[in-house]
């Protein structure tokens, strides 16, 4: 399927990012469709919720191209080369000449983690090690390496505190941990009225402009040959997403009635809470449930008749 065709079946569906997805199809096409050698890595670069993944999906399986994906695999101890083989597996099973796209997750642990040189070095060399004597040949496969760039808070890991010691400002990440010797006691992580530990902006800004400089050097330059950055989501951006087909709100056709659902008042009520959430696409099935049932409080025949909201509420 030519390029131009990729573009308008997806762009009617993704209604975000017009730039970032004529890229990653006229990359795609000439990786995997055309006759010359152009094997080259991506980083997709942009906020959480900007519509990377979806993106890569929707184009990957319209131009049948497998892919695989990988989460989690940046930690303090380096990368978990058992995760990335799991991927390669995933991608496998789709792959009929050993070619395709291998998705990294939370690909900004590796600048925070410390681990971008040495893993980027491998990527540019097509040949990865993935244990002791143990290697793997990755020349045939496109990795895009994803980043979220909403701000340094959202950039430290959630499943562990932000410092290894809080009392001396020491944290897990050896990158992080240079924030000791830069910035000054005034920028570093105050515990906020919740009890959570928050950057100051100038620990924010200090942090963003490392792992920007990281994801823009020599070493990686070589490993990530393209980089597609997404454009910020304003209102009227996500106005627009929020009425694709590919919308989550679509989910909640068989409980809500057609004139509620397509509301301006539910859509603007939605679109505003994604705007305040920072997590984009990814809070509008929290927002709507939220303004769902606050509504239904008022007026119940916003739902359908066999709603399974309806149950719930009685």
């Amino acid at each position: 399927m030519q390029d131009y065709l990729i573009y308008e079946l997806l762009k009617d569906e993704l209604r975000i990012q017009d730039k970032a997805l004529r890229k990653l199809i006229w990359l795609f096409n000439k990786i995997f469709y055309s006759e010359c050698d152009f094997k080259q890595n991506i980083l997709l670069i942009g906020k959480r919720g900007s519509g990377k993944t979806t993106m890569l999906k929707k184009v990957a399986e319209l131009m049948k191209i497998p892919m695989g994906e990988v989460y989690n695999m940046f930690g303090m101890d380096g990368y978990n080369g058992d995760l990335f083989v799991n991927g390669i597996y995933q991608m496998m099973n789709d792959s009929s000449d050993g070619r395709g796209i291998l998705l990294l997750h939370d690909f900004q642990n590796n600048f925070i983690y410390d681990t971008s040189d040495g893993f980027n070095s491998m990527i540019a060399s097509g040949i990865m090690q993935i244990g002791d004597g143990a290697f793997y040949n990755t020349s045939n496969i496109t990795i895009v390496g994803e980043i979220d760039t909403n701000n340094v808070t959202d950039l430290f890991p959630k499943d562990r505190d932000y410092l290894a010691d809080f009392e001396n400002y020491r944290f897990m990440s050896p990158t992080l941990n240079l924030l000791h010797d830069y910035i000054s006691d005034d920028n570093k992580i105050y515990v906020d009225e919740n009890n959570n530990k928050v950057a100051s902006l100038g620990l924010e800004k200090y942090v963003a402009d490392r792992i920007r400089n990281s994801f823009l050097s020599t070493c990686t330059q070589n490993a990530f040959g393209e980089k597609i950055y997404m454009d910020d989501m304003n209102m009227e951006v996500i106005l627009s997403a929020l009425k694709s087909p590919l919308s989550d709100l679509n989910l909640y056709r068989d409980d809500l009635s057609k004139d509620y659902l397509l509301s301006d008042a539910f859509v603007k009520e939605i679109a505003y809470q994604i705007m305040e959430s920072g997590e984009g696409l990814h809070y509008v099935r929290k927002a709507a449930l939220d303004t769902i049932f606050r509504d239904f409080k008022y007026n119940n025949k916003i739902l359908k008749k066999d709603s399974l909201f309806s149950v719930n509420k009685k």
